[in-house]
């Protein structure tokens, strides 16, 4: 899972090393996510790997081709990596035409300025960063299942903190409230303690029972009605003892 996360954070800086057009830093990382297209040919994503991966590095030498004194650099690096892995690209025909780059003279040539055009760089972006997304379910689809099912659990739990937390806050003013009420009731303040002890036991039963009402499990919800069925058995003796104690103090 840490790699997944790993993964995401660094496909951000892929996107800052495209645009500043920092082609050794790109690949480092884009290797690093992607592999290698030689080592993945069982991936059914290949030819969309190897596409975007061979026009990268046409987009990249064509912007060493525009840099000062960087034109005889950017041919001999492209020519040596047609050299080693051109065969693995020469199946797709839409890709014979920048084969000729290392041979074109003029860098106002069409196929360099078509390259260097908007559209086709847009194009580009969308296409490795479709790869991208491929290959990284590809290789950590199942941290990525992992991952967002902990998020879901945490969201969840995190609901049900918020409300446990609102609940304990309620029953402990209640708790204040209700020993208040049993103190008037020993003093002998019997009508006013009585009705007060009742309307907070029904009040301390709503929230008792509103705990069904947090997604708990089976045994956590039967735990919860067993605590309230004996809260009830509780509220009825303590009652009848608070009227008995009352009426002592009466006479």
């Amino acid at each position: 899972m840490e790699d997944y996360v790993c993964c995401r954070e660094l496909a951000q800086k892929l996107e800052e090393h495209f645009v500043n057009g920092n082609s050794d830093a790109f690949f480092e990382v884009w290797e690093s996510l992607v592999g290698k297209p030689e080592e993945s040919p069982e991936d059914r994503n290949y030819d969309l790997f190897l596409l975007a991966d061979f026009k990268l590095q046409v987009y990249f030498t064509v912007l060493r081709l525009s840099a000062e004194k960087g034109e005889h650099e950017a041919k001999n690096k492209f020519s040596y990596f047609l050299k080693e892995k051109g065969a693995i690209y020469s199946k797709f025909k839409e890709l014979a035409p920048y084969f000729t780059i290392p041979y074109i003279e003029h860098q106002n040539h069409f196929l360099i300025n078509e390259i260097l055009k908007e559209e086709w760089v847009r194009s580009l972006r969308v296409q490795w960063k479709d790869v991208l997304e491929k290959r990284i379910l590809h290789i950590h689809g199942g941290d990525k299942i992992r991952l967002e099912r902990q998020n879901r659990k945490y969201s969840n739990l995190k609901t049900k903190f918020t409300k446990l937390k609102e609940d304990h806050k309620s029953l402990l003013d209640l708790a204040t409230r209700l020993v208040a009420a049993l103190e008037e009731s020993i003093r002998g303040d019997t009508k006013c303690s009585l009705e007060a002890f009742e309307n907070y036991n029904q009040q301390i039963m709503v929230y008792s029972h509103s705990l069904l009402t947090t997604n708990l499990s089976e045994a956590e919800q039967k735990n919860s009605l067993e605590l309230g069925f004996q809260w009830e058995a509780r509220s009825v003796r303590t009652s009848t003892s608070i009227e008995t104690v009352s009426s002592k103090n009466s006479l």
